[in-house]
């Protein structure tokens, strides 16, 4: 059975309860042997590492022409040669991918002639087209491929160096988590998004840590009974941190299908990040919706949640930046400065009485 999708040029067939995605002209595999509905098939199909695919094939067969020293020979060699490119996240390069197809107008340009100007005008442009923060995505991808082009002298400078910011940031993304919340979204999961909330609230991991982390790095701990050995997946570090007892007694009742702790509703791994990352936003939002949760609660959140219930137990900035994996302690105060306002607030009304 053969259904259409909304990508040119592909078949999506269906075998013997199966999902497999082709290139209708090559008939490249893009996709293969998934299982679930057609309705889960659509959201697989919208995941960036398939998107980040899909638009990598394209962008290579359209700048096969494009001269030495322009930029889209450059976005080739990036995509195609390039070590840092390989090392990114699926979701980065899905951006990056979209962030390039925008560009493609302009692909035929030299690139030692682009300047910051050049740049400006490109993402004011972009920032009308489309948004603020896609713009920023744009430029954020020229640049790290300009720095590994200068690298390798395939461009002399990197023109899109210190740009500021189209989108002004919101400083509450991934705010902390209340009690409540934390406990009406544990109580309404299902087993296997469950399991991935107690690894982020009670051990602080990032969802690409969560999606890789495996049973033996669940150890025996002779202090805390158990602990997690684990090199970080962001930034290459080993990470040791005491397992929580809320966590150790959860994980005690889970069921070990895998050698990864959290997998998925039945019980193989996830295909990678984004798709887990995805199914804990689905279902975040639809607790929002009924009104067990408030607006945005998010996966990362519940590590500053983590980060904050450290802060307010005598932690300071550099002892939590450790026990999240951070290199930098500047992140143990990025992740608690609201707890440093609290404890100022708190401060000023020591001594002050209220009436009851």
């Amino acid at each position: 059975m053969v259904v259409l999708v909304k990508y040119e040029g592909l078949n999506v067939i269906k075998a013997r309860g199966r999902w497999y995605v082709y290139v209708r002209e090559t008939k490249e595999k893009l996709l293969g042997g998934f299982e679930g509905s057609r309705d889960d098939l659509m959201k697989r199909l919208a995941m960036p590492d398939f998107m980040a695919k899909y638009n990598s094939r394209r962008l290579l067969q359209s700048s096969l022409t494009y001269e030495p020293g322009t930029l889209g020979d450059l976005v080739r060699w990036f995509e195609t040669e390039c070590p840092k490119y390989q090392t990114l996240a699926d979701a980065t390069k899905n951006d990056y991918s979209v962030a390039f197809k925008h560009l493609r107008p302009i692909f035929h340009t030299e690139v030692s002639q682009i300047t910051q100007s050049d740049l400006y005008d490109i993402r004011d442009k972009c920032a009308i087209e489309k948004w603020p923060r896609f713009a920023d995505k744009m430029i954020a991808a020229l640049s790290t491929m300009f720095s590994q082009g200068v690298k390798r002298k395939k461009i002399p400078s990197n023109p899109a160096r210190g740009m500021d910011k189209a989108h002004k940031a919101n400083p509450n993304t991934n705010r902390e988590w209340m009690a409540d919340e934390v406990s009406a979204a544990i109580e309404a999961a299902p087993p296997h998004i469950k399991t991935i909330l107690f690894l982020a609230r009670y051990a602080g991991f990032r969802g690409q840590t969560i999606a890789v982390l495996k049973w033996r790095e669940y150890q025996d701990d002779p202090s805390y009974g158990k602990c997690f050995r684990v090199v970080t997946r962001k930034n290459n570090e080993v990470l040791w941190v005491p397992a929580a007892v809320e966590l150790q007694e959860h994980l005690a009742g889970v069921d070990k299908t895998s050698t990864l702790i959290a997998t998925r509703q039945n019980g193989a791994t996830w295909d990678n990040e984004v798709q887990m990352q995805t199914d804990v936003s689905h279902f975040l939002r639809a607790l929002e919706k009924d009104g067990k949760v408030g607006a945005g609660t998010t996966l990362h959140g519940l590590r500053v949640t983590y980060a904050a219930d450290l802060r307010r137990s005598g932690a300071d900035a550099g002892d939590i930046a450790a026990a999240l994996g951070d290199k930098s302690e500047r992140m143990g105060t990025h992740y608690t400065r609201h707890v440093e306002s609290e404890a100022k607030v708190i401060r000023a009304f020591k001594g002050k009485q209220f009436n009851p």
